[in-house]
């Protein structure tokens, strides 16, 4: 079924356009779900949140893209549980790789830093190569393993690494040019 007859069925309160999106789309969900968490509880919870939150979304507004629209809300309620699932914690190396290229103090509720933010970061982005932009959003977006990014690029573990490490310092003065990052 076409997006456009989903998203029609959703506005008209059709629940069987919810069923039409986990059958066309409901792969992806899980793979960017599962690229964030490993708990399967968490998994199948997130995947309810994720059509809820479509079911919810899609009423009020037409994505321009349907594909990326439903990967960012995945990927958002992903990152959102485990936050929660490591509130106590804090010590994920992942988003420790992050923390040293954004800005310190970097504050999510601020909507107009996020979008600066947002903006610099898919400027930068842009001006890399394909092999390296595909490597970091394998990385960074989906959450992928250093080894699972590595090999969805065709590279060794220990060249993803340096790639990724260079990156993070690209990034970093990147950020720093334009004023977005204080060390």
């Amino acid at each position: 079924m076409e997006d456009a007859a989903i998203m029609n069925k959703l506005e008209n309160r059709d629940r069987s356009g919810l069923d039409e999106i986990k059958s066309k789309y409901g792969r992806l969900i899980l793979n960017v779900i599962r690229g964030v968490l490993k708990n399967p509880q968490d998994i199948e919870e997130v995947e309810n949140d994720v059509l809820f939150a479509l079911w919810e979304k899609l009423q009020s507004q037409a994505p321009d893209n349907l594909t990326a629209f439903i990967c960012k809300i995945a990927r958002r309620k992903a990152v959102d549980r485990l936050r929660y699932n490591t509130a106590a914690i804090r010590n994920s190396d992942l988003l420790t790789e992050l923390d040293e290229c954004l800005p310190s103090g970097y504050s999510p509720e601020d909507e107009a830093e996020k979008a600066e933010l947002s903006r610099a970061l898919n400027d930068w982005l842009r001006s890399q190569n394909e092999k390296q932009r595909k490597l970091f959003t394998l990385r960074y977006f989906y959450m992928n393993s250093v080894k699972e990014a590595a090999k969805g690029c065709s590279m060794s573990v220990t060249a993803a690494t340096s790639a990724l490490s260079r990156m993070r310092g690209s990034l970093k003065k990147y950020l720093i040019e334009r004023g977005m990052f204080y060390e």
